[in-house]
């Protein structure tokens, strides 16, 4: 299972799991029929038109052009996700966590050489229909050499990126996983009447709560760790203008619980 993580502006490392070779094929073959099958009804359409004079114009509009910009507009006003990766459940991200801006999308849709193909397939079907297998080998040689490119640099990336993906700064994750909440600034709490003591707490921000978290998941404590824990309890005290006759790892504990209390009652 590949997974990245990436470090939010809070100071939380948030987990993402790469999406799979079989969920992308799934999305990609999804997003196919339905591009063929749009193309397919729109001919239908069209083609008692032919002749009349405003019929290239029409045709263009209906047919080409939303044909061509499908993954692109389906993946901005659909937050990252066309027909295809929605149904596989995967989506695109920027590589810090958050939603791509337009023109990431703009950059990885132009970058991206395998969606030539894709737009051009209904094309290239009615070109070769004719052909027989000789124009199916002719769709399958085009396939492999626009999608070769595209093919090594997913395999070469730490975060099987495509070209446009690089050039853009997305990356393409499964969007169902669920990482280990422990992995979180918040815990979970097991008393049903758990009583909060430091009110307090919430003067300090996300980062301030990670820092406090990570300092007590120290795997191999020395004493000068401890001494660092203590040095920090007194220091929270006095700016939180509270004292607490609690170990130092103690009270640190009892601040990220009430932290977790308070947040999850606003």
């Amino acid at each position: 299972m590949a997974i990245i993580t990436v470090q939010t502006p809070f100071n939380i490392d948030l987990e993402f799991k790469l999406a799979g070779v079989f969920q992308r094929a799934l999305a990609w073959v999804i997003d196919i029929l339905i591009i063929c099958g749009y193309f397919y009804l729109m001919l239908q359409f069209f083609n008692p038109l032919k002749g009349e004079t405003a019929s290239k114009i029409v045709e263009y509009l209906f047919l080409i052009l939303p044909v061509f910009l499908y993954q692109l507009m389906f993946e901005i006003f659909w937050n990252g996700q066309t027909i295809g990766k929605k149904i596989a459940g995967i989506k695109v991200i920027d590589n810090e966590g958050k939603e791509p801006t337009w023109s990431q999308y703009l950059i990885r849709w132009l970058l991206c050489l395998g969606n030539m193909f894709i737009y051009l397939i209904p094309y290239m079907l009615l070109f070769t229909l004719g052909l027989g297998i000789a124009g199916l080998i002719s769709i399958m040689m085009i396939f492999f050499i626009i999608y070769l490119p595209d093919f090594l640099t997913a395999v070469i990336s730490k975060k099987s990126q495509r070209i446009g993906d690089i050039a853009a700064g997305t990356v393409v994750i499964d969007k169902n996983y669920k990482p280990n909440i422990s992995e979180t600034i918040y815990l979970d709490i097991e008393e049903k009447e758990y009583q909060p003591k430091y009110p307090e707490v919430m003067k300090l921000n996300d980062r301030d709560i990670n820092g406090i978290r990570n300092l007590l998941n120290t795997k191999r404590p020395s004493k000068e760790t401890e001494r660092y824990i203590g040095t920090v309890a007194i220091k929270i005290q006095t700016v939180l203008g509270i004292t607490s006759d609690s170990e130092p790892k103690v009270f640190l504990q009892k601040l990220l619980e009430d932290y977790n209390y308070f947040t999850s009652k606003s």
